[in-house]
């Protein structure tokens, strides 16, 4: 009983962490907004634009991410695992744990949140050479 409320606790704490997309994507706006009206025409603007596309990316990657853990447990994940290879066209899929998927899904939450602290740091330094 007390390992089955640990999984529905872990679960719920893994789902709340990737819906931080909703977070990382006005983060991520805001300098891509002073990079497109502002900033002049050097590398640095092309860089931030460039991040910002990633974490665009990471959002969209984070917010199916947060899909799929309301729907995967341990039962279900082989059936998942195989309907996500035939979508995605990748044979690795099938043979994923549950494991392994909420550790993907960490390292995506990671990578976003980085991008999101580079854009800040791509957008202060241009700030300050603005």
């Amino acid at each position: 009983m007390a390992e089955n409320r640990d999984n529905v606790t872990r679960r719920a704490i893994m789902i709340r962490s990737l819906s931080s997309w909703r977070f990382f994507l006005p983060l991520g706006s805001l300098p891509l907004v002073w990079a497109l009206v502002f900033a002049s025409r050097s590398g640095l603007p092309v860089l931030l634009v460039l991040n910002v596309g990633y974490i665009a990316y990471g959002c969209w990657r984070l917010w199916l991410d947060a899909g799929y853990f309301r729907l995967l447990s341990e039962e279900n994940s082989p059936a998942a695992g195989e309907a996500l290879a035939f979508i995605w066209q990748r044979e690795r899929l099938k043979t994923l744990t549950l494991q392994e998927r909420e550790q993907g899904a960490r390292r995506q939450l990671h990578r976003t949140l980085l991008a999101t602290v580079l854009a800040w740091g791509i957008w202060i330094i241009g700030l300050m050479s603005f």
